[in-house]
């Protein structure tokens, strides 16, 4: 994949990381705010992003101009502890009162996987039709396999050309429950994708992303205006 390697940014405790990402967040929210009168903002799932999540939601985000969207969902019950809408509602939802409107979780049915991703793409493609762009920015994290998103090493959805949403089985995932993920046209149309990883285990993608290796899911990800990665030594 052609492009720049990504900008590194290293830290040594997930809180200093965490109020970097914020800070860097709500200066692409301000840009976005000015130049297109609204901000979209796809959230991660994990653990890493929690304390982002809240800073974010504490932070004073212009709620009604702000569109929350999701990279990535497991097709569990929206209270089940692994489920990323579950994560957003308990930190950045709890903290601010988004109009229901501007939440745009992904419906992910275990019955019907494939018909929950061709609804997210075509909310999606109608949300940003006319424009130049998909979101304003990603948050993204890496698994333990360099995966980002749930876009996994050898599976399918890697090649994927066209289409923005797609259903996985999540085999190799844990817990390894259907899937739904933006797909690298999606990823690699926005604007901004700041990618977020934590502890020793992690270090080693972060270098290999660095000097442009991009033989792992999470470093194909290369936006229109860069991707920024966040590591902290601790997770």
């Amino acid at each position: 994949m052609s492009g720049a390697a990504p900008e590194i940014r290293e830290f040594l405790e997930l809180e200093s990381m965490s109020r970097e990402a914020a800070a860097c967040v709500l200066e692409e929210a301000r840009a976005a705010l000015e130049a297109r009168g609204r901000f979209s903002l796809a959230l991660s799932g994990g653990k890493t992003p929690r304390r982002l999540f809240e800073l974010l939601g504490a932070a004073g985000l212009p709620r009604e101009r702000t569109f929350l969207f999701w990279g990535d969902e497991r097709c569990v019950p929206r209270d089940d502890p692994a489920s990323n809408y579950r994560l957003a509602r308990e930190t950045i939802l709890a903290r601010g009162n988004f109009p229901s409107a501007n939440v745009r979780a992904m419906p992910c049915d275990p019955a019907d996987p494939a018909g929950g991703a061709a609804a997210y793409e075509k909310q999606l493609r109608d949300f940003f039709s006319g424009d130049d762009a998909t979101f304003d920015v990603v948050l993204l994290g890496l698994g333990a396999d360099g995966h980002t998103a749930s876009l996994f090493p050898g599976e399918p959805t890697l090649d994927e050309k066209t289409r923005w949403v797609l259903s996985t089985p999540g085999l190799r995932a844990s817990p390894p429950v259907p899937r739904l993920t933006l797909t690298f046209p999606a990823l690699n149309a926005s604007r901004r994708a700041f990618l977020l990883a934590a502890g020793a285990g992690k270090k080693p993608f972060v270098d290999r992303a660095a000097r442009g290796d991009d033989s792992f899911p999470a470093a194909r990800v290369r936006p229109r205006r860069g991707a920024r990665w966040f590591w902290s030594a601790a997770d």
